[in-house]
């Protein structure tokens, strides 16, 4: 029986590497972003290689439709096996531009909706032994003013996922974090989606270490 991965913050370069990745290893994979139509067209890609899917649109802003996207394809798909948390505040923003509520809301994508979606899938989680793979990046160990809420979103995921890693493991579930130390890029020799999504996969092969940085 196929196992089953939801990537919440669904996008094009590296969500779409880590699809493809688990997608090859035998993953059913869940999407979540904003989008339909964005969403309809990944299944499409995945597909022609192969690869089966399910999606579901909802604004991971918004708390309470994330989870209810979260309960739409736990009902299609099954257990999930893999909880893979990209979505960010991705608002190239300068620090004295911000106001406490865009702050609040920036944290709450980066940072709160992951504890949120890991409470929601918790049971699946602990009754298959699963994981959860958070993306962080190297502007939450050296932040910059000019990417503010960035930085601090990427600071807290990888705070959240040293703090998740030691609640959880307890039950079986492995919690791990990408620190991505350089920019995304799909003819990169080093941090193309496709080999940030083997990081990914061998983060959740070896279990071994809460942060990955690469």
């Amino acid at each position: 029986m196929k196992k089953n991965i939801i990537i919440i913050g669904m996008g094009q370069g590296l969500s779409m590497g880590i699809a493809e990745h688990f997608g090859k290893e035998g993953f059913h994979v869940g999407m979540m972003s904003r989008s339909a139509e964005k969403l309809a067209d990944f299944q499409a890609q995945l597909a022609e290689k192969g690869i089966s899917s399910e999606f579901v649109a909802a604004d991971v802003a918004d708390t309470a439709q994330m989870i209810e996207a979260i309960h739409t394809l736990q009902s299609k798909m099954g257990t999930i096996d893999v909880l893979q948390y990209n979505a960010v505040d991705y608002r190239m923003n300068p620090l004295m531009s911000e106001t406490a509520d865009t702050l609040t809301t920036g944290f709450r994508i980066s940072v709160a909706n992951a504890l949120a979606a890991t409470q929601t899938l918790l049971p699946d989680l602990k009754s298959v032994k699963g994981a959860v793979l958070l993306t962080g990046g190297g502007s939450g160990n050296h932040p910059n003013p000019n990417m503010a809420s960035i930085s601090l979103g990427k600071a807290g995921i990888r705070n959240l996922a040293v703090q998740l890693n030691e609640v959880l493991k307890s039950e079986g579930v492995y919690v791990g974090t990408l620190t991505i130390g350089g920019w995304i890029q799909p003819e990169s020799e080093t941090h193309s989606p496709k080999i940030l999504a083997e990081k990914f996969w061998e983060l959740y092969q070896n279990r071994d270490q809460v942060e990955l940085i690469y």
